[in-house]
């Protein structure tokens, strides 16, 4: 069985009633087994690693989004199956030629009075969608399909995404990074830039290669994490898991979101610094609330009780405005670059608040009995995605969060989750959620 809502313990009927009167709280898990089959039509061939098929329903968890319709929502795999190592797969760091693409799904979060929180979350595999460049070219996860010799960009790794009103979707790309607008079937229409300094000059097939050779850019497998919209479908944000090279890298603390106005794309992208407070942390979403404030993903690597998975709070219109950089210098090759720890004098981060302790949530809601957890593994490692879903009866509003399991299963590792939470609008007051035009649907 594909879908599941977590295995409850000892359940009990519990009429359901209003979910919160104070902060963010758990309400219930979904999740897929890891050994599903797609609505890709590909063969189930195996991928280079000899263990992955090419038509798996899995690693779905990189990115998030609501469609705007119904209860519909897409969920991005990232550039494949790396996990397993091959003959050969270290000189492009054991990826594969992954078909990307991405997977639409109803969930559904409705009230159950046998569940300990009242609640329970159902998921409807809708359709897969594979990726194809402008040339109609497959993307794929493979490290070597970087443009050479004449040759178009193939090499793609998704992983934040955005549905616009007018339906089309965008994709953020951490080997680039590019920022690439796609319409339903799946093939790219658009593209923005990436802002000066972002982009490395000599991309190579493995993470050794490029950061002995590049000192400028996005460092490698750390690029553009998270993409939001914001509900006017105006501005999009992506946010960079890690602070640039330039700006110290995995060594620094000052990591940057990215702003482009999608009315005026010829405009250079507003940036903006987001501080870390720990070099192990990183960003894996970012989230619209309204058109100015966003919630932003930072985890750790680390599973289990120790693990960190935080939601912060950022507003691009704070009381004490924050500095543009790309306006004050600090981009470009031949830019400023920003200190590993600190801010340059004048220069104003933006002011981030802690949500939620997504972590302690999950944690404490399976201590509780609450079956947050589908197995003895607990709180996985990557929590990458986030997306706003159709306000609850009782008016809390919805909030779904997906973790990458790299591939893997239930029973060897992480499966797929969908965490449901309930947000009080006194929580988090002016939550506007994002909708297609009126009359547009997505997916089949």
């Amino acid at each position: 069985m594909l879908f599941r809502t977590a295995l409850l313990i000892g359940l009990v009927s519990i009429a359901p009633a209003r979910v919160s009167a104070q902060g963010v709280q758990f309400i219930g898990t979904g999740y897929l087994d890891g050994k599903g089959t797609d609505k890709s039509g590909l063969a189930a061939s195996l991928l280079e690693d000899g263990v992955s098929p090419m038509n798996g329903l899995n690693g779905i968890g990189s990115g998030m989004t609501y469609t705007g319709f119904q209860n519909r929502f897409v969920l991005l795999p990232d550039r494949g199956p790396n996990k397993v190592e091959y003959k050969g797969g270290a000189e492009v760091d054991f990826t594969t030629s992954y078909p990307n693409r991405i997977q639409t799904f109803d969930i559904k979060v409705v009230q159950d009075g046998t569940r300990p929180t009242g609640w329970r979350v159902e998921l409807s595999h809708i359709g897969t969608t594979l990726l194809k460049n402008p040339a109609g070219e497959q993307y794929i996860g493979l490290s070597t399909g970087f443009p050479a010799e004449g040759k178009t960009n193939r090499r793609f790794d998704s992983e934040g995404v955005g549905v616009a009103p007018d339906g089309t979707f965008w994709i953020s790309d951490e080997y680039g990074p590019h920022i690439l607008q796609f319409d339903q079937t799946g093939h790219q229409i658009g593209m923005l830039n990436a802002p000066d300094g972002f982009e490395i000059a000599t991309p190579g097939p493995n993470l050794k290669t490029e950061m002995q050779t590049n000192k400028i850019g996005r460092a490698t497998n750390r690029g553009a994490e998270g993409l939001a919209l914001t509900p006017s479908g105006r501005y999009l944000a992506i946010a960079m898991q890690s602070p640039l090279i330039q700006d110290g890298g995995q060594k620094g603390l000052n990591s940057r979101i990215v702003i482009y106005d999608l009315q005026n794309k010829a405009a250079a992208p507003r940036q903006f610094i987001y501080p870390f407070d720990d070099t192990k942390m990183g960003i894996s979403e970012i989230l619209a609330v309204d058109e100015t404030r966003f919630l932003v993903n930072e985890r750790d690597a680390a599973a289990g009780a120790n693990g960190r998975k935080l939601l912060y709070l950022v507003d691009i219109n704070q009381e004490q405005k924050p500095t543009d950089l790309a306006a004050a210098g600090y981009a470009g090759a031949n830019g400023k670059t920003l200190p590993e720890t600190g801010f340059p004098e004048g220069i104003i981060a933006l002011k981030k608040t802690l949500f939620a302790d997504i972590g302690k949530l999950l944690n404490k809601a399976q201590e509780d009995g609450k079956g947050a957890f589908a197995n003895a593994r607990g709180l996985p490692d990557k929590i990458e995605g986030y997306a706003w879903g159709p306000d609850l009866p009782n008016g809390d509003h919805l909030l779904l969060a997906c973790n990458d399991n790299d591939f893997d299963s239930l029973e060897t590792g992480f499966p797929n989750y969908i965490w449901a939470f309930a947000v009080p609008p006194s929580a988090l007051p002016g939550v506007k959620v994002n909708r297609l035009n009126e009359g547009f649907k997505f997916g089949p």
